[in-house]
């Protein structure tokens, strides 16, 4: 089990699922709208802006139904020209002014829309950034990435457009009600007729369309889950000629979303259209009896029924849009629970609010105290470890695949915490430290180091972000890296593609190196990384390390035996126990494990070495 594997999810590190993770909030949690809204706060007195604009869209718009009453009672129904060319330029007016305020109400929106994205964005990747790796070894990162985009942008939506909508469509609402009862209430009230019917609709849809949208947004998460998965491992998949296996499993995910969505697609196909026929039959019996009272030489003019039929169309108009909100809302309620549930979830690993500090300077004195740790209850794979690594010393950790070498390592940086026993740092359990501190002190290379999509410079000073480009300079030549940046088209701002695919094994090492060394931390954590390299750059690197492991306290997680002859404490690990430690003489002589394992890399070794030399004398493979 090497370092590098477990950091990036190995097979010690997968077992995390029952000590939290995605499986402690799939269940989903209560959205309230209140929370929402909360994110409208550091941005009031732009949406209060927005606000009075709409406000004044709304009342804009409650004019022309008047003035068309009026042309056709007055204007045409007095053949007045001159009272037509004015109400038509009140007319023209009017709706110029509304379109001018719906642009300015647009663009304010958008604004908002904008920053609370942003909000969300930040609160949601700083949660990212506190959880324990116990989290990320039971969460996909697909599913992750599908609520910082898909369901951010969900609960963007009825954030900001739907407050606007709800604000304007009740405010509407009171307007129209107060202006049809004013009007005539005796056809108000027969307008009224269809509203406890869209009450039970409502109730309805918000009951029965929340449910839908969670499915939806979790089989989202799982599509976006399964094509990052895919895409992270292109080349196994076309090594193995994979590519119609993963379109199937995509297929499969994507039936299953499409299912889901199709079910919510289904629901408000029935919903919307019983809406618009409720509104509707307010419409026809409004025309019924209101053409009735017209024929019977009412009060109530053919104008004034044709204004109060316009006025009806938009007394309906905020109920659908009231309908399109609740349709946004349940959507976004579904996000809601998948973004915030990650954004409360609680860090396993957690500082004390007593933490302490490093005393400085810092020693790198390390400790294990009869330590016992378990990735899932019940299942224990450190069993009572013991050691002490004093300031300056390398101790090395060799042993079996999964014995349990990378779990050791990673409990300094306190990755994990123990179950009993204690990791101490200068004589301080790491648990009473400050988690920021304690890891600023320790240097960790990976066998297969993590490179990001950026230039070499900025890899580097990933190690120190104040860098100076002669310290990384400076760095880069001491891991025997500057040689081969140099070379490269745009040397240290050359780009070198995600996770370094532009860079060879060795090279992506030296960068690593360098990185560390740039940190230049008391304690080193090093998973040895000459075993996928030929011998020049093996060479190349091994000097690089020499420079890394100098006057810092270093625990090497040891591949190749050869390489850590020279240990102050070679540490046998075996089942999660060390069941041999000593020098590299002390522990041959003592012709346990550690014999056994060096004299089978010995004999691989002298099989290469025979190998070369025939392929030498002979110019061809032997």
């Amino acid at each position: 089990m090497s370092f590098g594997h477990g950091m990036m999810g190995g097979r010690g590190f997968h077992r995390m699922a029952g000590r939290g993770g995605e499986d402690d909030f799939t269940q989903g949690k209560n959205v309230r709208m209140s929370r929402l809204l909360s994110y409208l706060k550091p941005h009031r007195c732009r949406i209060f802006f927005t606000l009075i604009v709409s406000l004044s869209v709304t009342g804009l718009n409650l004019i022309p139904p008047k003035v068309i009453g009026m042309i056709i009672d007055r204007a045409l129904g007095g053949r007045d020209m001159r009272l037509l060319v004015t109400y038509a330029a009140i007319l023209v007016t009017v709706y110029i002014s509304s379109a001018a305020l719906n642009g300015v109400r647009g663009y304010s929106l958008g604004r908002v829309g904008q920053m609370v994205i942003y909000d969300l964005w930040q609160h949601l990747y700083r949660s990212l950034q506190r959880q324990s790796f116990s989290f990320y070894d039971a969460t996909q990162t697909g599913n992750l990435m599908s609520r910082m985009t898909n369901d951010v942008t969900a609960v963007e939506r009825v954030i900001v457009e739907g407050v606007d909508q709800v604000v304007i469509a009740t405010m509407t609402l009171i307007g129209i009600s107060i202006i049809l009862f004013r009007t005539n209430w005796h056809l108000a009230l027969v307008t009224m007729a269809p509203i406890p019917i869209l009450g039970f609709l409502a109730w309805f849809a918000t009951h029965r369309a929340h449910a839908i949208y969670r499915e939806v947004r979790m089989r989202m998460g799982e599509v976006s889950a399964l094509v990052q998965d895919a895409l992270s491992g292109i080349r196994e998949v076309q090594s193995f000629s994979r590519e119609n296996y993963e379109a199937e499993r995509l297929a499969e995910k994507s039936s299953q979303y499409i299912t889901a969505n199709l079910q919510a697609i289904r629901f408000w196909s029935v919903l919307s259209p019983t809406v618009i026929a409720t509104t509707s039959m307010g419409t026809f019996l409004v025309l019924f009896y209101g053409g009735q009272m017209v024929i019977r030489g009412s009060d109530l003019t053919v104008g004034g029924l044709v204004s109060f039929l316009f006025y009806l169309g938009l007394f309906y108009q905020p109920i659908h849009l009231l309908n399109h909100f609740n349709h946004m809302l349940q959507h976004a309620r579904a996000s809601g629970e998948r973004i915030f549930e990650v954004i409360d979830a609680v860090p396993v690993i957690r500082e004390s609010p007593q933490a302490l500090s490093l005393p400085r300077p810092v020693s790198g004195e390390v400790i294990f105290h009869n330590v016992r740790f378990s990735y899932k209850a019940g299942e224990e794979v450190l069993h009572g470890i013991s050691f002490e690594a004093r300031p300056g010393e390398l101790i090395a950790l060799v042993g079996p695949t999964g014995a349990g070498k990378t779990t050791i390592v990673s409990l300094i940086p306190r990755f994990y915490d123990v179950d009993s026993g204690a990791v101490l740092i200068d004589g301080i359990d790491v648990r009473k430290l400050k988690l920021r501190e304690l890891r600023e002190h320790i240097g960790i290379v990976m066998q297969e180091p993590f490179l990001f999509n950026a230039s070499v410079m900025e890899n580097i000073a990933y190690g120190r972000l104040n860098a100076t480009m002669d310290e990384i300079v400076r760095v880069a030549k001491l891991a025997n890296a500057h040689d081969f940046i140099m070379a490269l088209p745009d040397k240290y701002d050359h780009q070198i593609g995600e996770r370094g695919i532009k860079l060879s094994v060795g090279e992506k090492q030296r960068i690593a190196i360098a990185r560390a060394l740039l940190k230049d931390p008391p304690i080193l954590i090093l998973d040895e990384a000459t075993s996928s390299v030929d011998n020049r750059t093996e060479a190349l690197i091994q000097e690089a390390i020499e420079h890394l492991l100098r006057n810092r306290t270093s625990l090497v997680i040891a591949h190749r035996l050869s390489t850590v002859m020279h240990a102050d404490k070679i540490l046998v690990i075996k089942d999660g126990r060390i069941v041999e430690s000593g020098t590299h003489a002390t522990l041959l002589q003592q012709g346990g494990l550690y014999r056994t394992l060096y004299e089978v890399q010995w004999r691989h070794r002298e099989k290469e070495r025979a190998l070369f030399n025939a392929q030498d004398n002979n110019g061809k493979p032997a």
